[in-house]
């Protein structure tokens, strides 16, 4: 018996109802396949900029800028028993563009020849210039062979720049800058800068040993950092929002490299560049020579 007109109608409009549900559930599909595909594209979009943006920040750096109170014109920061020396540098700015090359010779105390970076002392000008020997360190708060040498050697260094025996003279270099995404190395400078503006010798390198002692974390946050100094006695927090002395941080690594800084730590005891390994006994012998003249 064939279907009534009335079934054959009802069966045609099932059949619709089942194409409409399918061709509804696959428009459903494609626009959520859409949509995570748009979010995707977002997600690459965002993660590319952030790279740029990540790798270009230092080309926004100004070539030049303020020297910091709390270094002198090589950017270094000088430390003594009657606190940090302030105000030294004969410069009121340095520019990246017009460094400072030295052509005097150095000796090293495993016998190799080197050049002498500018603002050392000479050999005769260590012996005849009346201060205590000066110790003198490059280094880089993100590298690992400085915080041992911090956590070998920290103690002692203090001791003998607060008992005047030495004067320390520390340049902050970024050379591991790339080991991060945040530029951490020269953020840790300027944070350098700023906590030498406000505190003592002695709080200076409390502070220090304390940033030795987050290397290998994969750098701090500004507000770390901020926290950190606070516990010293430093605010921070503007020197780390305007990022004033990042240009000194540049011209102190340019100029270094220019003569002849390869790595940190790298450690002048007075004209001398003396290894790690034989450190203490180099320090010691020029201490003991200095008060014999």
């Amino acid at each position: 018996m064939s279907p009534s007109s009335t079934q054959r109608t009802s069966d045609a409009r099932e059949r619709a109802r089942q194409i409409a549900d399918r061709q509804a559930r696959s428009a459903s599909a494609n626009r959520r396949w859409l949509q995570a595909a748009v979010i995707a594209v977002l997600v690459v979009i965002i993660a590319v900029i952030a790279i740029v943006y990540t790798q270009t920040r230092s080309t926004d750096i100004p070539d030049a800028g303020a020297v910091p109170s709390s270094a002198n014109q090589y950017g270094g920061i000088v430390l003594t028993k009657d606190g940090i020396v302030k105000n030294s540098s004969d410069e009121a700015s340095r520019d990246v563009n017009d460094l400072k090359t030295s052509t005097v010779s150095a000796s090293a105390s495993d016998g190799q020849s080197a050049t002498l970076p500018v603002g050392l002392p000479t050999a005769e000008e260590a012996k005849k210039n009346g201060k205590p020997v000066r110790l003198t360190m490059f280094q880089d708060y993100n590298c690992i062979h400085c915080a041992e040498f911090e956590k070998a050697y920290g103690e002692d260094i203090k001791k003998k720049v607060l008992d005047g025996e030495i004067e320390l003279e520390v340049r902050n270099l970024n050379f591991l800058d790339a080991e991060t995404t945040t530029e951490y190395s020269s953020r840790a400078a300027v944070a350098a800068y700023a906590v030498a503006e406000q505190v003592s010798t002695e709080k200076f390198l409390d502070w220090q040993e304390e940033m030795f002692s987050h290397q290998g974390e994969g750098g701090l946050k500004n507000s770390e950092l901020e926290d950190i100094a606070s516990k010293y006695g430093a605010d921070i927090k503007s020197a780390m929002d305007s990022m004033d002395y990042r240009p000194m941080v540049n011209v102190t690594v340019a100029e270094s490299k220019e003569n002849g800084i390869q790595g940190t730590p790298t450690v002048y005891v007075d004209s001398t560049e003396t290894q790690t390994t034989d450190f203490s006994s180099a320090l010691d012998e020029a201490i003991k020579a200095k008060k014999e003249s």
